[in-house]
């Protein structure tokens, strides 16, 4: 048995990372309940423990707690109809910071994984689904889009701001009181 579970954690799966990262997810959604939604704009801290996933398991544990906390967070706190497409770009958000994140989390890493996710993915391709989602015949496709870029651009601002403002002190705590070592 005890050779087994060798195994187990030695092949990357360990009990204690399939909870770390399904208590991840609830605190995610839970935190998504807490944001503030406007029409244009949504701030949360629901990047929180993808950011944390992301730092203890990489890529993988980011998408994880990004992708599964979108979902759990529509079945708990539904704000419109759960679109795989937007769920899945929340998962690529949390591989991104993972990418950046697990191995150093320096401060140029850290901004440049909230560039990523921010300016590109959240601006562009999350734009691109809400657009679709909301599209009526009133004007061509790629101008209806580029019209919801302009309205969503202070809300990217506010939260690459937030990011700014939580991620590097947050991350240097969890490094100074081990407790990135103690989860692994």
């Amino acid at each position: 048995m005890v050779k087994n579970q060798e195994t187990v954690k030695n092949g990357g799966i360990s009990p204690k990372m399939i909870a770390v990262i399904g208590i991840l997810m609830a605190a995610q959604a839970a935190l998504g309940i807490f944001e503030i939604h406007t029409a244009t704009i949504k701030i949360s801290l629901s990047f929180i423990p993808v950011v944390i996933a992301a730092r203890l398991y990489g890529g993988i544990g980011g998408a994880l707690v990004a992708g599964f906390g979108d979902i759990i967070g529509c079945i708990v706190h539904p704000v419109g109809a759960w679109f795989p497409p937007i769920t899945i770009t929340y998962a690529v958000s949390g591989l991104i910071y993972g990418l950046m994140l697990h191995k150093k989390a320096s401060l140029t890493r850290i901004f440049i994984a909230i560039g990523i996710t921010q300016l590109l993915i959240s601006l562009f391709v999350t734009t691109l689904w809400i657009a679709f989602l909301s599209y009526k015949n009133d004007m061509m496709f790629f101008e209806f889009y580029l019209t919801r870029i302009a309205m969503r651009i202070w809300q990217v601002l506010i939260m690459s701001a937030v990011q700014a403002a939580v991620i590097p002190p947050m991350l240097k705590a969890l490094d100074k009181i081990k407790f990135i070592k103690s989860m692994n």
